[in-house]
Parts: structure tokens; sequence; C-alpha cells
């Protein structure tokens, strides 16, 4: 057996050794912001015209920021030389640079600028942006309030309620200024809405997906039961999702009542378990009384009461979730439900933590994987300061807890690996004690392994001494 553990140290000690040196060459990836796109540069190779030394201009003070002479500049190409390569796309960024200066005439003027690329460069390589940049134009024009175009986004709403037909790329962009209008008049939004929804046509489920979001964002009372007759009756699965995740952001009672109506009556799984998520980030009393009930029913999926333990522990404090999830404890007898609970029950800062955690793993009469998990997490558990690794349970609590097991060696195992777990000196201090002193070789095997991962020297010299017994 001495062989052995010598054989096992030097491969450690080998390890170690290997493990030190790092590994060079390995890759630095680094994170950027995500930027504005690049301008195109210009197609000509060597400026040759003045069209193309304009249109530089026009991009350096676009880059710039000086958005006020690049619509100057880019107008200049226009005017000068509509015929020139540079024309169609210098007519897209007077646009944008006039949209980006932000006074209601510029607003206009940009609209202009769009339809004249539109109707006379036709093959513009930039029309599809244009798209989306008339609409982004349009939802400031009705954020301000500018009545003219809140009447044309409206009567393009009812246009596409009333034609039935199944929404193109260019109702995308369309649907960025109903938003716009929805803030500012949602009366007549709300009607072309309640139509949409009402659809149930395959090619309709992007449109539908699209007008349960914005009336998330409306403050109409009555959103609550649209979304859950949404939510509950839509054919599309995708559509569901979207009404049930939108009843999160609504934080009334009435969307925490239809919440529960989907979380007990829904059928799959997944629904169910975003009604979890959703009602996880009401504040109301009804929500989390909502999540307490569904974990406790036993005729309810295990994975499923997992999560909503997992919502509880994790969602919004209201001061007693220990309390809670304590009793619930006592009240299953599901070992998934109980795990679930420790883990839960560490994440609270409570003063007793520690020693309800404890006074699991010491319980004989409990499971022997559920009194392991109580002790990891009772040596883990952080403390509620911040800083530098702190524990709410100081490491002198825990160095007896090796030598209280004895005679059970899963729960002494398990008590070295929280050993290693913790950085201080004192806990490689107890491994090497045990390492040295322990007469069951499975257990001295084990703290040599858990040694051999500490950059400690003490460690190496323990492991040298061994080898050279």
């Amino acid at each position: 057996m001495r062989k052995l553990l010598l054989f096992a140290s030097l491969l450690l000690l080998s390890g170690a050794a290997a493990g030190a040196q790092g590994s060079p060459g390995a890759l630095a990836w680094s994170t950027e912001a995500v930027r504005a796109p690049v301008l195109p540069a210009s197609r000509t190779a060597v400026p040759v015209d003045p069209a193309d030394s304009l249109y530089r201009l026009g991009r350096t003070a676009l880059t710039d920021g000086d958005f006020r002479r690049a619509a100057t500049l880019f107008q200049q190409v226009i005017d000068r030389y509509p015929d020139s390569e540079f024309a169609p796309d210098a007519l897209y960024y007077r646009a944008y640079a006039l949209y980006k200066s932000g006074n209601s005439s510029d607003l206009k003027a940009a609209v202009v600028s769009l339809d004249r690329q539109a109707t006379r460069y036709p093959k513009a390589g930039t029309l599809s942006d244009a798209k989306q940049l008339r609409a982004s134009i349009m939802a400031e024009q009705a954020n301000r309030g500018d009545a003219d175009v809140m009447t044309k986004i409206s009567q393009g709403a009812k246009q596409l309620q009333s034609e039935n037909r199944c929404p193109t790329d260019d109702d995308e962009m369309l649907f960025t200024a109903i938003q716009a209008l929805m803030q500012q008049d949602p009366d007549q939004v709300m009607p072309v809405l309640k139509k949409w929804l009402d659809r149930k046509d395959d090619c309709s489920i992007r449109l539908r997906k699209r007008a349960v979001y914005m009336l998330a964002q409306t403050k109409e009372e009555e959103r609550a039961d649209i979304l859950l007759r949404v939510a509950t009756t839509d054919p599309s699965s995708e559509v569901r999702r979207e009404a049930v995740g939108s009843l999160s952001s609504v934080n009334t009672e009435r969307a925490a009542k239809a919440l529960d109506s989907i979380l007990f009556n829904a059928v799959d799984a997944d629904t169910r378990d975003r009604a979890l998520n959703a009602l996880s980030n009401h504040r109301s009393p009804s929500a989390r009384a909502s999540l307490r009930k569904f974990a406790e029913q036993s005729n309810i999926p295990t994975e499923l009461r997992v999560r909503a333990v997992y919502y509880i522990a994790q969602g919004r404090r209201t001061g007693d979730e220990a309390e809670y999830l304590r009793a619930l404890y006592n009240k299953t007898a599901s070992p998934e439900i109980r795990e679930a609970i420790i883990q839960g029950f560490a994440n609270q800062r409570t003063p007793d933590r520690s020693s309800w955690l404890l006074g699991i793993a010491r319980d004989k009469n409990q499971e022997i994987e559920l009194r392991k998990k109580a002790l990891y997490h009772a040596g883990q558990a952080p403390s509620s300061g911040s800083g530098s690794p702190s524990y709410a349970l100081e490491l002198k609590d825990l160095l007896p807890l090796y030598d209280e097991f004895n005679g059970q060696q899963e729960m002494q195992e398990q008590m070295l690996y929280v050993y290693a777990q913790r950085k201080e000196t004192e806990a490689t201090d107890k491994l090497l004690a045990i390492a040295k002193a322990e007469k069951n070789p499975e257990l001295r095997k084990k703290a040599i392994s858990w040694l051999s991962q500490r950059k400690d020297p003490r460690v190496k010299q323990f492991l040298l001494d061994l080898l050279s017994q």
C-alpha cells in the first residue's frame, strides 16, 4: 500500500509541475463595444472628379458627428452631380444626417430626401436601409406629436389590418412607426392590435408577436386580459410564449392572476416555466403565493417544482423566503425538491443559514446525498459582505467536522472536498495533517490528490518527502 501511495504521489507531483508551466501561446480574447456601421468606401479607386471629393468630405463630417455640415456636403453632391455614382447614397446619408440633427424641419427634409432617392434611384444600394430610416424618422415625428405623421401611421396600420394579408419586409418598417404611435395615442392603435391578434393563420405569426410586444408596452388596463387570451388560445406556441413572457412586464394584480391561470392550466412545460419566471418578477403578494402553491403540488412534474423553488429562492426578497424553504423541506419527501431547497437556502443571507445546513449534514436519518450537498453549501455559502472571497461559515468551525464524521467515509470524503475549495492556509494545514496521519488509505489518497492542486511550497516538500521514504 505504501508503494501505491508513493507512485500516486509521483504522478500527482509531476502533474502539478506540468500544470504550473501554463499553456504558452494561449489566445487572448478581447471584447469591443458595438459601434456604428462603417460607411462604405467610395466606389472610385482614385478620386478623379469633384463628386468623389465632396462625398468623401461628407463621410468624414458624418463620422465626426458634424451632422449639419455632412447634410450640406451630401446635398452639394446631389445638386451638382445628380448622375454621379455617389448621388443615390448621398441622398440616404443626407437623410441620416438630418435625422441626427434633431429638429422637426430637419426630419421633414430627411423624408423628402428619402422620397427622392426611392423615385430617382430605384436600384440604390441603400434602399433597404432607407426603409428602416424612414420608419425611425416617422417614429420620432410621432413622438413629437406631429399630427399628419400620426394619421399616416394609423392609416398604414388600418390598411394592413383590413387587407388581412401576410406581412412583408416593408411592413416590418411600419411596425417601428406604429409602436411610436402606440405611446402617443393608444386609442388609435389598440383596435388594430386586437384585430391582428384575432388572426390564426401561420403567415401572421410574426405580426401577432409584434402585436403582443406592443400591447405589453401600453398602460391599458385590459392588456393583461388580452395577453391571457392570447397565451391560452393562440394556435402558435411562439405567440403563446411571447404573451406569457410579456405578462412579466405588466406588474398588476390582474396580470399576476392571469399568470396563475396559465401556470396551473397550461399543458406544455415551456409555457409553465415562462409563467414561473414571469411571476418571480412580480412584486405582488399573489404572485409569491402562486409560486409557493405550485412548488407544493405533488401532482406536478418534479422538474417544474424544482424550477419553482429556484425562482422562490432567487426572486424578489420579501424577508420570509428562508422560513418558507425550511418549512417546505419538512413537508416534501422528494430528494430532488429537497436538494433544490438546500441550494436555494444557501443563497439566503440569514443568520441561521449555516447552522441549518450543518444540521442536515449531521443528521444520519437524511439521505447521504442530501447530507453531502448541505455540507458543501455550508462550507461554500458566501457571507453578506463584499470584496475578497469570504464565507458565512468560518473555517475554524469546519475543521473539527472531519473527525466528527469518523466512520462515515462518504461524509469524510465530502469534507475533504470542502477543505479543498477553501483558500485559507488552515485548510492546507488540515489536508496535510490528514494526508500524514489518516489510516484509511482511500481517504489518505484523496487528501494527497487535493493537496497536489494547491500552490503551496509545503505541499511540494511533503510530496517530495513522501517519494523519498
